[in-house]
């Protein structure tokens, strides 16, 4: 996997991600991605100092597990996938996702 589109899907925008974002005592940003299930932390890294023109402090990553939904009498279940919680360097922040 080389390509950034491929490793990086999409932001994780929600209540909880945009209240802790930015940590006022140190001005240190956090962002958080949804990223592909077979992405590892440093093409993670690189990715996003690529995409961004950032410097990347770290790269902690989860799965979440797909719920199980109904549908009638036959029950489902929804895909897993990979996010992936970037903190940046002091100073540094991403333009894109200012005023958001």
């Amino acid at each position: 996997m080389s390509e950034i589109h491929e490793i990086l899907l999409t932001p994780h925008v929600t209540e909880e991600t945009m209240r802790n974002m930015v940590n006022p005592r140190n001005d240190v940003h956090k962002y958080v991605f949804k990223v592909a299930k077979s992405a590892t932390k440093t093409e993670i890294k690189d990715a996003i100092e690529k995409r961004f023109s950032v410097k990347v402090d770290s790269v902690n990553t989860l799965i979440n597990r797909g719920k199980i939904k109904r549908v009638r009498m036959v029950a489902g279940k929804k895909s897993n996938w990979k996010k992936a919680y970037i903190t940046l360097k002091a100073g540094q922040k991403i333009a894109e996702f200012e005023g958001v």
